[in-house]
């Protein structure tokens, strides 16, 4: 089981690398297309991270007219949730100024992954004295659904990161990432880093770091790496 949802991994990243690459000129041209008006929109309380509603329509817009994929609406998915015959696929957009990029990670919600069912994280005692606190990180997506037409198909989970210029707000660079499904978790093992918000006792963990380096080199598969620059 964990070597076949490794092959629809690969099988569903390729091709959207090629969808992405083929589009790489619309992609380009989508995103930077929030910059014919931004005078009538930079003095609405406009926030840099609402750069990503726009990427996420941008995506929407190219996925939909290249496949054959059908949009699910499920109140939890990633930004975008597609359905097919074997596969539930959730893709999430994910924008960086180019001086705040991290190369090698990945900020995550809990329902943008199905890794990471019962991750315990200990913080750093704030004083000597005091014992570390512990919390547990779970993430929100089902490693595999139930389909009623489709039977029991697994969820992939795929983020497509843009990053663009500081000053421009102009497309630099765009990378495809695929977070194995938590089936794999015995394969991968621990694949997390502290997220960017704090650890608050008695609340859930908001969010999570993968570090890409700790699944990039596929395992149960060959000829392929689960991170792809796309452009330029």
């Amino acid at each position: 089981m964990q070597k076949q949802i490794e092959e629809l991994e690969k099988e569903y990243f390729v091709i959207l690398q090629q969808i992405l690459k083929k589009n790489i000129k619309e992609l380009e041209k989508g995103f930077n297309s929030k910059e014919n008006i931004k005078p009538d929109y930079s003095n609405l309380g406009y926030k840099e991270n609402d750069v990503e509603k726009g990427a996420e329509r941008v995506l929407q817009s190219i996925i939909s007219k290249n496949t054959d994929w059908s949009v699910n609406s499920a109140p939890i998915s990633s930004d975008l949730l597609f359905e097919t015959k074997n596969a539930m696929i959730n893709i999430d957009a994910k924008t960086y100024k180019e001086m705040h990029q991290e190369q090698n990670k990945i900020n995550v919600g809990a329902n943008q992954i199905s890794y990471g069912q019962h991750m315990p994280m200990v913080s750093r005692a704030r004083k000597k004295e005091m014992a570390p606190t512990r919390y547990t990180w779970k993430c929100a997506l089902r490693q595999f659904y139930r389909h009623q037409v489709y039977g029991k198909i697994p969820c992939l989970t795929f983020f497509v990161k843009f990053v663009y210029d500081d000053n421009t707000k102009l497309l630099k660079k765009v990378e495809l990432v695929n977070v194995p499904n938590g089936e794999l978790e015995s394969i991968y093992k621990n694949i997390f880093a502290r997220g960017k918000h704090p650890l608050i006792p008695g609340k859930p963990v908001r969010d999570i770091r993968v570090v890409i380096s700790t699944f990039e080199i596929p395992k149960l598969t060959q000829n392929w790496k689960r991170k792809e620059q796309i452009y330029p």
